[in-house]
């Protein structure tokens, strides 16, 4: 079963965006990140290039840096997730008194520590490449260092709830990732994949072909072809769920803008938090593809990323992109 209806997009979600003739521009504060914690001093070893700080565990299995920009960045897109969901920390119908959840790719924490705050009951497990997690966390909440794209060291049936978000770019083969996914599933158990693609798009073509953002996707699609990770799959997770076997799969589809051109006021807000979260993050997202995996030289790379940036910050643009919210159920056991 595939549905599509249900619970309703907020509003703005798939229809033409109206823009707003009279913006009046605004900025948006940063969040703020706690410093870094040791898990083991052998992983601390961190790894530096072009003046950002890369994991040492497993290094170049992640594309991003782990320094403090990207944390900021990191930290300010997962509250804009959760004005995008209305302050909620995830879409499926988990029960309020869930055991078992495993949130995966974690990074700075803050959703496994939020979601184990607000459900007491639950046993919350974070795992990512980087111990860049706070050591003051709510006691049923830990964090462990690992790689999600190797033999996964759970118990199968073991979890309620499998949260992924924000891992474009870090899965090899996404079908085969859910079918991991659902062997450590309870029957009955749900998994989530929230995503912000990349591919910017406009409706009323103020995005052109040349354009920085449309660059971006090319860009991209090389760097995804180098790593065999690819960083477009956003039309693709419904499917790859289901022939994961997953059941009672719904998916969403939710047009983020970039800026504060929409007339909508919430997603005029969005546009802020969107805006705010890229021109933070562009140059972790890029700066290892272009220079290690492209062979740019630093200084070209970041010429493109001022040219990227003006775009971002352009007001006649009326770009957006796609957050889908895919989830589904392991099927109950007859």
């Amino acid at each position: 079963m595939c549905s599509d209806e249900t619970p309703q997009a907020p509003e703005g979600g798939a229809g033409a965006i109206e823009v707003d003739a009279d913006d009046a521009d605004s900025t948006y504060p940063a969040s703020q990140v706690t410093d870094t914690t040791s898990l083991r001093s052998s992983i601390l070893n961190y790894k530096w290039e072009n003046g950002r700080r890369y994991h040492a565990f497993e290094d170049g299995a992640y594309w991003a840096p782990n320094d403090d920009r990207q944390q900021e960045a990191e930290d300010l897109m997962h509250e804009m997730y959760r004005v995008i969901l209305g302050g909620k920390l995830y879409a499926a119908p988990i029960a309020e008194t869930v055991q078992n959840v495993l949130d995966v790719g974690c990074g700075t924490g803050i959703w496994a520590i939020e979601f184990a705050d607000e459900h007491p009951s639950a046993e919350v497990l974070g795992v990512d490449l980087s111990p860049i997690q706070p050591g003051f966390v709510p006691p049923n909440c830990r964090f462990e260092v690992d790689d999600i794209t190797k033999s996964w060291t759970h118990a199968e049936n073991k979890f309620d709830f499998i949260h992924i978000r924000a891992m474009t770019g870090c899965i090899p083969n996404w079908t085969e990732f859910y079918k991991t996914g659902l062997q450590h599933l309870k029957p009955g158990g749900w998994l989530e994949h929230v995503e912000l693609w990349g591919i910017a798009k406009s409706d009323d073509g103020s995005l052109k072909a040349e354009s920085p953002l449309n660059k971006w996707v090319e860009i991209f699609e090389k760097i995804g072809e180098s790593t065999g990770k690819t960083f477009f799959w956003g039309d693709k997770v419904a499917d790859s769920m289901k022939e994961a076997k997953f059941e009672n799969i719904y998916k969403q589809r939710i047009k983020v803008p970039i800026g504060t051109w929409p007339k909508d006021k919430d997603l005029k807000q969005w546009g802020m938090w969107n805006r705010q979260f890229l021109l933070g993050g562009l140059e972790g997202f890029s700066i290892r593809g272009l220079t290690e995996l492209l062979g740019w030289k630093y200084e070209e790379a970041q010429l493109y990323l001022v040219d990227l940036r003006n775009e971002i910050k352009d007001p006649k643009v009326h770009a957006y992109l796609d957050l889908t919210i895919v989830y589904g159920q392991k099927p109950n056991d007859d």
